[in-house]
């Protein structure tokens, strides 16, 4: 009973909105997908060459202090 009462409520809403459902076209899908890369490509772009950035810029910290650390004189015993 239970079931009869959700699947005529479901098909009620369904012709109660007056659209039928289309599927979408692959060139629509396509135009899409397309925008959502569009929209996110900027972001991500700057996301990663700021991680590269930050990564660059700790190799060269541990560089500098690996020179540092060799130039020092031993202390003699």
């Amino acid at each position: 009973m239970l079931t009869l009462a959700v699947g005529g409520f479901f098909a009620f809403t369904t012709i109660g909105c007056g659209e039928k459902f289309t599927p979408l076209t692959a060139e629509q899908i396509t135009a899409q997908v397309d925008s959502l890369y569009q929209a996110q490509e900027a972001a991500k772009l700057e996301e990663l060459r700021a991680a590269c950035q930050s990564g660059l810029q700790d190799q060269v910290n541990a560089k500098v202090e690996a020179l540092k650390a060799e130039s020092q004189p031993v202390a003699a015993k």
